[in-house]
């Protein structure tokens, strides 16, 4: 899902629908500690150039599921997302909503995969996850507090 700026520009007056089923595995990290993987991706919709504004829109329905870890149990959860996004593009201007685009190409899949990682819950929890969920509280001696307190030097 990578094209030039000039492939666009003569594409958005006769081939401007987008109906593909993309691999975003390439950017999980271990900066994504929640997300166990991600399956294929299906990115459908459409684009739009505005030369007035000179903005190009991505008008998308994104559609995947993430196996995220349960926040209790580390188990595998199935988080299905389906939601719309419209990612924008220019090469002039600098809005919040807007990306710059950066040399000749738009490579959408970063964007799409920084969508998804938006939408996705911020935790989740596996059914029964709370069945053999044990809370153990632990008892610190006064010492020990005084001890373990990151303002323990300041009183000296």
């Amino acid at each position: 899902m990578k094209w030039t700026i000039h492939e666009l520009k003569k594409k958005v007056y006769s081939d401007n629908e987008i109906d593909q089923t993309v691999d975003l595995s390439q950017y999980l990290s271990e900066e994504f500690n929640d997300i166990k993987s991600i399956s294929p991706t299906k990115v459908k919709g459409s684009f739009f150039y505005d030369q007035d504004e000179d903005v190009y829109t991505f008008s998308l329905d994104i559609r995947t599921t993430l196996i995220m870890l349960c926040s209790i149990t580390l188990k595998d959860v199935d988080v299905a997302l389906d939601f719309h996004s419209d990612i924008l593009f220019s090469e002039t201007k600098e809005d919040d909503d807007i990306h710059v685009i950066d040399g000749i190409t738009i490579d959408l899949l970063p964007y799409i995969f920084s969508e998804i990682i938006t939408e996705k819950p911020m935790k989740v929890i596996s059914q029964g996850a709370y069945q053999t969920y044990n809370e153990k509280n632990e008892v610190l001696s006064e010492e020990e507090i005084v001890e373990n307190s990151p303002f323990a030097k300041l009183k000296k």
